[in-house]
Order: structure tokens, then C-alpha cells, then sequence
């Protein structure tokens, strides 16, 4: 695939997903009106099918993550000067490792792998040993491909979908932050005090549930879906590593199928799991479609 013709697929790419950002706009509004009722009608708690789903949810966010930080250290290292060489290839190595540390605490949570697995815990020598054998070898796999590639815009392109993948993680953390709000598992469980409540009405007495009850923090992070936002931003993720990738070049309409797909695989499953409501998944597809919009536009700008 030509220059010219992966710009034009970014374009066609991109009003793709102002579209699906439209589309979950108006599913968000359904959610905020029929949430409750939608929930209680696709719940099956403990849905092995899903639960595997919703692993590779966060399995092909950390895992791209994992493989574009090797691709970045690989261009770190062919930067001429050697104290830009020495500083930026430190700072991708540190970065890294917490990220990819972090990874596998979220690949052993119990709304992925720990959920299929209970004897699995989030404990610190079990996060580093999935650094090391699941996210470690990607990374690698990244800076071996990475250093093979001679295209001299791919460091540009690499920080393209990097910051894209770190600001919409941001996004909806924050906003998980500030809005806590109730799984519909949790609600599931009839824990006095634990009742539904709507995206904009956060619940309050969060903190005292959890010291009362021994609640599980993340319980109270429905608002709005992580998993979702991860698994919908493979529509620029997958072509994404066509850059790094010159092979899959040829592939970037079958990887963009691919991560539409995959996107609303994972957002069914979190559904099916009760890990969250409709207007969550909505608003998680939301920020991730109008990401995927930003990250097409600005590929356009930085290489039109």
C-alpha cells in the first residue's frame, strides 16, 4: 500500500469512528434512561465466554502498549547524539517497565484473568512474573522489528499512538475517579447501602462501604468501561502497527475490521459479566472513537 493510499484509508478510517462516536452518544443517552433494566436482562455472572473476552480486552491494549515501547527504544538508539541517545532511551526503558508491571497487575485482576482463575492474586512477584513472561517478549518482539525498520517518520508515528493510548487511559480513570459508581454484580450481591445509581449521581458513602463491608475498591469503577475504551481504540491500535510492521500494510482495512469487531466483542462481554452498564460502555466507546478520530486526523497532519 502506497503512501497515498494508507492516507486515504486514515481518512475513511477516521470518519469511521466520528461515526461510532455518534452512535455511542446515542446509545449513552438509552443507557442513562434504561440502564437498570438492560443490565438485569443480559447478566449472567460468571460467564466463562466472557470472562476470556474480557481478558484480551486488556491483553491486546498492554500487549500493543508492551510492543510499541519496544519499537520506541528501538529508534531511541539510532538518535545520533549520544546524551539525547543515553536520556530518551532511559526514559522509555523506565516508563516501560512500570507500565508493563502495571499490565500484568491488570491482566491478574479479578475482572480478567483472576475472575476465570481465583487462586490467582494481584500480589507484586505475580505481576512482575507476567512483566516478565507475557509483556517482557513483546516489547522485545517490538524493538527487533522496530530496528529493522528504516522509515524515518516512525519514531513521529510511534509517539502518535503512544500518546493516544496514555491520554484516553488518563481520561477514563479520571472519570472513574471522580464518578464512582456501583458494578451491577455489586448491586447483585443485596449489600445494605449498595443500591443502582445513575452515572451523574455518584454514590457518597463509597469509602465507609468499603471499610464496612470489605468491598472490593474496584467495584465501585463501573463509570465509565475501561475494557471497552481499550478494546474499541484496536480500530487505530491494529493498523497502527503497520508503522512499525511495513508488512501489514497490505492488511490495515482487515486490521481495522478486526479491532471493530474485537471492540464490540469485549463491550458485550462486560455487559454480560455485570461489570458494567450500558451508558459505561457507551462512554468508553465514545472516548475511545473520538481518540481513534484524533489519531487519524493527526496522522494526516504529521505525514499528509
Amino acid at each position: 500500500m502506497t503512501e497515498d493510499n494508507r492516507l486515504r484509508f486514515g481518512k475513511t478510517a477516521g470518519r469511521i469512528a466520528v461515526c461510532m462516536a455518534v452512535f455511542f452518544a446515542i446509545t449513552f443517552a438509552i443507557g442513562t434512561f434504561f440502564d437498570h433494566p438492560i443490565a438485569a436482562a443480559v447478566f449472567s455472572g460468571g460467564n466463562i465466554p466472557a470472562l476470556i473476552i474480557s481478558s484480551l480486552g486488556i491483553y491486546v491494549f498492554c500487549g500493543a502498549f508492551s510492543f510499541y515501547f519496544g519499537a520506541a527504544l528501538s529508534q531511541s538508539l539510532k538518535v545520533a547524539n549520544d546524551f539525547r541517545r543515553v536520556i530518551y532511551s532511559a526514559f522509555i526503558i523506565f516508563f516501560g517497565v512500570i507500565v508493563m508491571t502495571i499490565a500484568g497487575g491488570s491482566l491478574l485482576d479479578v475482572n480478567n484473568l483472576g475472575g476465570i482463575f481465583p487462586e490467582i492474586r494481584r500480589t507484586i512477584p505475580q505481576m512482575i512474573i507476567v512483566f516478565l513472561f507475557v509483556f517482557f517478549p513483546i516489547a522485545v518482539l517490538g524493538f527487533l522489528l522496530g530496528r529493522r525498520n528504516n522509515d524515518p517518520t516512525l519514531a513521529r508515528r510511534i509517539v502518535l499512538i503512544l500518546n493516544c493510548m496514555a491520554v484516553m487511559f488518563i481520561i477514563y480513570e479520571v472519570i472513574k475517579t471522580g464518578l464512582p459508581r456501583p458494578r451491577f454484580r455489586l448491586i447483585q450481591e443485596h449489600i445494605e447501602g449498595v443500591d443502582f445509581h445513575a452515572w451523574y449521581d455518584p454514590i457518597k458513602n463509597k469509602d465507609e462501604l468499603i471499610e464496612t463491608f470489605g468491598i472490593y475498591s474496584d467495584n465501585f469503577k463501573s463509570f465509565p468501561s475501561g475494557h471497552t475504551a481499550n478494546a474499541i481504540l484496536s480500530i487505530a491500535i491494529l493498523p497502527g502497527l503497520a508503522a512499525v510492521v511495513p508488512a501489514l500494510r497490505k492488511k490495515l482495512k482487515a486490521l481495522f475490521v478486526a479491532g471493530f469487531v474485537f471492540g464490540f466483542l469485549v463491550l458485550a462481554s462486560r455487559m454480560v459479566l455485570g461489570a458494567h452498564f450500558l451508558s459505561d460502555v457507551s462512554c468508553g466507546g465514545f472516548i475511545a472513537s473520538v481518540m481513534s478520530a484524533v489519531y487519524y486526523k493527526r496522522e494526516r497532519q504529521l505525514f499528509g
